[in-house]
């Protein structure tokens, strides 16, 4: 923990220079810090930051350290049920710059950073949070961005970290400064015993990513005159398709084929090595833009991402690009397309795990392999989602796993999988869970089938554990889909009680956060305009946008998340266990009633959930039908009421009535 005490040491030098009003929002400070607050004023305290953030990590985080010191450093155990272990835990998704950006001085709103959210981890770990997933804190491109910052997605340089996510309150920045900063944050996290988890892309890059100083040859060229129309080409077919090799002739005889094909070129160092050679000097001493000296010298560019299903309406992702896995075309676009045709993509070259050439791209692979190890090694995270995993090979997926868990056997693995029959595959490659959709079947919690739909139809068919989500960084909030807090308050418990999940909770949920992050599921183009058009953040998306989450809702679901997280673990040795989940094929078919119950024989204990899905009418239940009957008599006994009218009985009864998005949590001892 020598990195997070440096950083304490910096705050503690520095607390009596600091003369000038600070503001962040109240609802930071769960951990009842007193040090360093000037006063408070409209949800917000006025604080001396050295003072208060060193307060924070002196007595809230390393009051827990042991005697080791010892936080950056994997766990030895082995022999350990990794998937089963997952699904006792609950992941917090942090998109930093945004999670604690404030405005520290009036008018004026300061990027999240590192330091900030070492310091909210006593808020997170109130809320019961034992994963935290980081979306992509690399450096990245500016050229082609979206919005006002451009995205996270858009990675320049994966070996480099985001110099915005260091805080200025210690110092000028400096490369290892903010390397110590990002230490420290892991650090903290271990301290207080919670997993760090990074997204990593390696698919596509951002359009002006380092790499092209050295190897301008592993990227795909179009000319210049075609980047603003450019778009993935399109088939006579209506429907959107995943090209395989029954379809693939039906994308390469579209009409227009040739006309897309013909907008590619050469490497600028193949069209003109001595130019080229001069050009990467040029940006070496000035430090100009690589891919801004490549177009007005050379007129071409990197060719502009774009979705590998055909015939999708998604535009082109215009801020970022491919790399070239392959320097050959694959046998089957061979039958159609010249040997000495200029390198390009298309929705097949998109899909290695389909289609891949014969002279592998090595030098590429030993880079991309090399990320995750790099990170595991120098700041001691403890798991990865793969962003487009189903896009890479097979073969370039089993080594990128294998040599993270040559380092750490117990490195967690998300696969960006969304499909629960595809669970299976991802498991032979080594993923631990998948994301599954749950978040879209809570879409028809009014549906008569929303039972089979969740459970049977997509949770128990599984290979793998999926993220239980009401919401993730890539669709609608769920305060937005659910503004009658009682249904919100009953899709938070019955989340955290799902069989064969890990519960997800994203960023900003718990203060109802209104305003989606992207529009990448499950939304449209309106979708961004959900705020009041008096807000600072209206039309602003996080992805892109400087943003900030709106800290000061008085409204707020954290409580709620805190109390169904407790309820959760006091019963996770039942949950994580498959063979506890009891199927009751009658109850499936309820068309109001969802029930959930779990019982383990050798503790001889399980829970029951029940809650009524109705927002209208009131349902009568026999708790009796909910137990199963092979374990006889047993107590039971009301844990939790949720929703329940002020006065009414939590006491049991055979014949319960339940109230309209009221539910039970039910113990059996």
């Amino acid at each position: 923990m020598e990195n997070l005490k440096f950083v304490l040491e910096i705050l503690k030098n520095k607390k009596d220079t600091f003369k000038r009003d600070y503001f962040i929002p109240k609802a930071w400070n769960t951990a009842g810090c007193h040090e360093g607050i000037l006063y408070e004023k409209d949800g917000e305290i006025c604080i001396n930051p050295y003072e208060y953030y060193a307060c924070v990590i002196e007595n809230h985080i390393l009051r827990y350290a042991g005697q080791n010191g010892c936080y950056n450093e994997f766990s030895g155990e082995r022999d350990r049920d990794l998937i089963q272990e997952l699904k006792g835990k609950i992941i917090y998704s942090i998109l930093v710059r945004a999670f604690t950006a404030w405005y520290h001085t009036e008018g004026v709103l300061s990027p999240g950073t590192f330091l900030k959210t070492i310091c909210l981890l006593p808020y997170l770990k109130n809320m019961n949070v034992d994963i935290i997933y980081l979306l992509p804190v690399f450096e990245y491109g500016t050229k082609y961005k979206k919005g006002d910052l451009g995205s996270p997605y858009a990675i320049k340089n994966i070996y480099k970290l985001d110099k915005n996510l260091h805080d200025p309150l210690l110092g000028e920045f400096a490369e290892p400064l903010i390397e110590t900063e990002f230490k420290a944050f892991v650090e903290a996290c271990h301290i207080l015993g919670i997993k760090v988890m990074v997204d990593f892309v390696f698919r596509t890059v951002s359009r002006d990513n380092d790499l092209l100083v050295e190897h301008p040859d592993w990227f795909y060229w179009i000319d210049l005159e075609y980047a603003d129309c450019f778009s993935a080409p399109v088939t006579g077919e209506k429907e959107p398709f995943a090209v395989d090799r029954d379809s693939i002739g039906i994308l390469y005889r579209s009409e227009g084929i040739s006309k897309y094909i013909a907008q590619f070129t050469y490497s600028p160092d193949k069209i003109d090595p001595e130019k080229w050679a001069k050009l990467v000097e040029r940006h070496k001493k000035t430090g100009e833009n690589i891919l801004g000296l490549i177009e007005s010298e050379f007129k071409i560019t990197t060719v502009p991402g774009f979705s590998d299903v055909v015939n999708d309406n998604q535009p082109p992702w215009t801020d970022v690009t491919f790399l070239k896995f392959y320097f050959d075309l694959h046998e089957e676009a061979k039958k159609y397309v010249g040997e000495n045709t200029p390198p390009y993509i298309m929705q097949d070259g998109v899909r290695l795990s389909v289609f891949r050439g014969r002279l592998e791209n090595r030098e590429l692979i030993d880079y991309i392999t090399g990320v995750i190890p790099y990170y595991q090694k120098t700041y001691g995270i403890d798991g990865a989602r793969i962003d487009m995993a189903h896009a890479l090979s097979p073969d370039l997926n089993t080594e990128i796993i294998k040599r993270a868990k040559a380092i750490n056997e117990n490195f967690i693995l998300w696969s960006e999988e969304f499909d629960p029959v595809k669970a299976e595959n991802a498991k032979k490659y080594g993923y631990h869970f998948i994301t599954g959709t749950t978040w879209e079947i809570y879409n028809g919690i009014d549906e008569p089938g929303f039972n089979s739909a969740l459970i049977t139809d997509n949770l128990l068919k599984s290979g793998l554990p999926v993220i239980a989500a009401l919401e993730t960084p890539d669709t609608p909030r769920a305060a937005l889909r659910y503004q009658d807090k009682r249904i919100l308050s009953m899709l938070v418990f019955l989340n955290y009680f799902i069989p064969n999940a890990v519960p997800f909770i994203n960023n900003g949920m718990e203060v109802m956060e209104i305003q989606p992050m992207n529009l990448g599921l499950g939304n449209t183009e309106a979708g961004r305009f959900v705020l009041d058009r008096t807000d600072p953040m209206y039309g602003k998306l996080a992805f892109f946008d400087a943003y900030c989450i709106h800290w000061k809702n008085t409204d707020c679901i954290g409580d709620i998340l805190s109390h169904a997280g407790k309820i959760r673990k006091s019963f996770s040795d039942i949950l994580t266990k498959k063979e506890n989940f009891i199927i009751f094929p009658k109850m499936l078919k309820h068309t109001k009633i969802t029930s959930l119950c779990y019982y383990d024989n050798d503790a001889g204990r399980g829970v029951i959930f029940v809650a009524n899905r109705d927002k209208q009418e009131k349902v009568e239940i026999d708790i009796e039908k909910f137990v199963p009957a092979h374990i006889g008599k047993k107590k039971l006994e009301v844990v939790y009421a949720g929703n329940r009218s002020a006065g009414e009985p939590t006491f049991l009864s055979q014949k319960t009535c339940l109230g309209p998005c009221e539910f039970l949590i039910i113990s059996i001892q």
